[in-house]
């Protein structure tokens, strides 16, 4: 049952923003319904540091407040810390996108008078709005992160404006993301496909090195294309192995990591991307491009929306999906994936939306 406003409307939302950049990218139609349906409340939005510069030109908030839980506001300490801080602001609203305790009782300790989310890990105590998971028995039905998100601000009466995630890239980060690429010999008269081939997860969502080099290779040779491979923070000897095991050249960003902005820059560029289940799949939706993902231990009802330009490549084993972040057996729902299924998917991809002419 959805609770009105009555009791006041809200001067100042904190919206707790998800952890992972993808659940981040997927949590902006929601965001943006939150804006508008409270366009006169002050609306804050309370992220990890790394996620920062996904979301720093979005014009659906008026603040953003970075943390981080892993150095400066870990631990108990930090939590409190942080609790006290908000305190200070009085907000009249927090949503909580997170399922962690520890999202829900920052809101809880800051005295926020209305605190809303899901009725997950133990935290009901803390919030005014435990809004129920759907489920099948005891289990949560899985369901893509999008709607999921889009079922709390539907409690909170907001309009659904979208279901497909928006980003926004200033002038200043494009001009800095063609400088990078000119400097690196990318050639601006033909087409470039991204590689992101690292997942901050963990290595089962990783592709083998090898394979993207075959890929990468046929790619390159059949359309002369500029071929970027784009590696993230400690996923430098990833990039440097596919490099190495190639007989043509890519374009390897690797040295320095290029920040966020920039690789949503990028993407924004490119005419395609080919990229393990990470983050980066889900800039390629927001900014529409066609996009192949390499699928291994992740379910895929938590992204099955906004697929008209995404190839999902995946096995249906027995032991997948897990959710576990280092293979404990063979690894065989990634290796099962071929280079030639990539390589085809790749040419539908190019077909259907790039239709590029091949190098003579």
């Amino acid at each position: 049952m959805v609770r009105s406003m009555s009791d006041g409307y809200p001067h100042k939302i904190l919206i707790r923003c998800p952890n992972w950049v993808g659940d981040l990218v997927m949590a902006t139609p929601a965001i943006k319904a939150i804006r508008k349906r409270f366009h006169q409340s002050h609306v804050v939005l309370l992220v990890k540091s790394y996620g920062k510069k996904v979301i720093e030109d979005f014009p659906y908030c008026d603040e953003i407040l970075e943390y981080d839980d892993k150095d400066k506001d870990q631990g108990v300490v930090g939590l409190f810390s942080w609790g006290m801080r908000l305190r200070r602001e009085n907000f009249d609203l927090a949503v909580i996108f997170p399922n962690s305790f520890r999202s829900a009782l920052i809101a809880f300790l800051a005295g926020v008078k209305r605190r809303v989310g899901y009725s997950r890990e133990g935290r009901s105590w803390m919030l005014t709005d435990p809004i129920k998971p759907v489920r099948e028995g005891l289990t949560i039905v899985p369901m893509p992160m999008v709607e999921y998100y889009l079922r709390i601000t539907d409690w909170l009466e907001c309009p659904r404006l979208s279901l497909t995630p928006e980003l926004f890239v200033s002038v200043a980060t494009r001009q800095k993301a063609e400088n990078i690429l000119k400097q690196c010999g990318v050639n601006g008269k033909r087409m470039t496909i991204v590689m992101i081939p690292g997942a901050a997860y963990g290595s089962s969502k990783c592709w083998k090195p090898e394979y993207f080099s075959q890929v990468a290779d046929h790619l390159i040779e059949g359309y002369g294309c500029n071929l970027v491979i784009v590696p993230g923070p400690e996923e430098m000897q990833i990039a440097r192995i596919i490099e190495a095991k190639m007989f043509k050249r890519p374009i390897v960003l690797a040295d320095p990591i290029v920040p966020l902005d920039v690789l949503m820059a990028i993407i924004q560029s490119s005419s395609l991307v080919i990229t393990n289940d990470t983050g980066p799949r889900h800039f390629a939706v927001a900014f529409d491009k066609p996009v192949v993902v390499i699928m291994g231990p992740t379910d895929p009802r938590y992204t099955n929306l906004n697929l008209e330009k995404t190839i999902v490549l995946r096995e249906d084993l027995d032991c997948s999906p897990c959710h576990l972040k280092v293979c404990p057996r063979d690894h065989r729902c990634m290796t099962a994936i071929t280079p030639e299924r990539v390589v085809q998917a790749t040419e539908r991809l190019f077909n259907q939306f790039v239709k590029p002419r091949a190098r003579n």
